[in-house]
């Protein structure tokens, strides 16, 4: 297997996966009523931008470029687990994503975990895109070192 071509489509899949629940309302499965027109372009360019950046990166297959885009990537997968496991798993939220955002904006969307204590549930648009950055990650780190 070919984990360095692997990686590029799944880095272009999680760009455009982040894009499109970050821009269209796919409710359930996304809830952007509470956002404003600006919070939603401005995420969906700062994110996409640094997305873009570690693909090119990543494609320029110099070792050291690639390896700051797995950095990024692995900094990418690591705040996703803070913002949504470790309140799941610990009831304990970081300042920058308390449980009254999680009421307002992500309370109403699709669920495939089970409740843990009164805890929040990770949704399962963030669930996908916490698989998908899992893999990007793994390829990445597979082709860097191969």
């Amino acid at each position: 297997m070919d984990y360095y071509y692997v990686s590029l489509v799944l880095q272009i899949l999680l760009f455009l996966y982040f894009e499109v629940t970050t821009l269209v309302p796919l409710f359930p499965w996304n809830d952007l009523s509470k956002y404003s027109r600006k919070e939603k372009f401005t995420e969906a360019i700062a994110n996409g931008l640094i997305i873009l950046l570690c693909i090119g990166l990543f494609a320029t297959k110099i070792k050291w470029l690639m390896a700051i885009s797995v950095m990024f990537y692995l900094v990418f997968l690591v705040m996703q687990i803070l913002t949504w496991w470790m309140p799941y798993l610990t009831g304990i939220h970081l300042k920058q994503f308390p449980r009254s955002l999680y009421e307002s904006h992500f309370k109403n969307t699709i669920k495939w975990l089970p409740p843990v204590k009164g805890h929040i549930i990770p949704d399962a648009q963030h669930n996908v895109l916490q698989l998908i950055s899992i893999l990007t990650l793994i390829t990445s780190s597979i082709a860097l070192f191969m």
